[in-house]
């Protein structure tokens, strides 16, 4: 089997990579700075950048069986007009490896496209994004959506919510946490009472291998827990020395306004499609 990763140098792309580096896949994976490129073997780099043009993607990137589009820059800026441009470019490269025969395309949104909702949210609920961010990724959704109604060709549009893990180029609330077990941070200020669905990448990694494996047409689908935990019993969690939540402020304002106080994702769908898989690889 062969699979593009387009942003494979990202937080998420590396570690799919990892994830997905077996003997009988070979992955091509996307860079623009050639110094964040992993290498290993079965795994063939291509040097791209969505915003020149090319005839041809789908052969550039040699004719993968599945691509899984990961790659959108300016995050966490999720309030610049840049993201508008980006849409512009997405959906050209998207709809050049569609045209050119791409046959399963599995790309990033974001749960953020739901907008400010409380609550356990379903795939069908009705997005109202209220950042450029958001809006630009709801609006590649919609043109890939209307583009199926005249190719033939497998889409899923995977709407993750909030991924932790060790992110070198980010500050999460996970690394922050960690920067004050290793003694590199004094103190921390978060909203304690957050609900939120955090799922880690390596989980998150596990589960798009699963989906692409499976070579199904399965629209939106949200990646998530299915159960929301506040930010403070995360910390808990995760701080390994106790002592140090007496550093940390769980009463200072949530600086994205944009957020809702209680947000969670429904995964049932999620569910039935990873127990196919179990059922398809246990028959085997």
């Amino acid at each position: 089997m062969k699979i593009a990763i387009i942003g494979g140098t990202s937080f998420i792309g590396q570690k799919l990579i990892t994830v997905l580096n077996k003997k009988n896949i070979k992955i091509i994976a996307t860079y623009k700075s050639a110094s964040k490129i992993i290498k290993k073997t079965n795994i063939f780099w291509k040097k791209l950048d969505i915003r020149k043009n090319k005839k041809n993607y789908f052969k550039y990137l040699e004719s993968p069986d599945v691509v899984v589009n990961l790659a959108w820059p300016d995050i966490p800026k999720y309030n610049l007009k840049a993201h508008y441009k980006t849409y512009n470019y997405q959906k050209k490269f998207n709809f050049n490896l569609i045209k050119n025969g791409l046959k399963n395309l599995i790309v990033m949104g974001t749960c953020y496209e739901y907008g400010k909702v409380n609550g356990l949210i379903k795939e069908t609920h009705l997005a109202k994004p209220i950042i450029p961010y958001a809006i630009s990724k709801l609006k590649l959704l919609t043109s890939i959506q209307h583009l199926k109604k005249k190719k033939d060709f497998k889409f899923t549009w995977l709407r993750p919510f909030f991924v932790y893990g060790h992110n070198k180029r980010r500050k999460t609330l996970y690394t922050l946490i960690k920067k004050l077990d290793k003694k590199n941070a004094t103190n921390l200020n978060v909203n304690g009472s957050l609900i939120r669905d955090f799922l880690s990448v390596n989980l998150l990694c596990k589960i798009i291998k699963k989906i692409i494996l499976l070579n199904q047409d399965i629209g939106i689908l949200n990646v998530s827990s299915g159960k929301g935990i506040s930010v403070k019993n995360f910390i808990i969690k995760h701080i390994k020395n106790k002592k140090n939540l007496n550093k940390i402020n769980m009463k200072a304002k949530n600086p994205n306004s944009f957020e809702p106080k209680s947000f969670w994702g429904d995964n049932k769908k999620l569910n039935n499609y990873l127990l196919k898989f179990s059922k398809i690889n246990a028959s085997d």
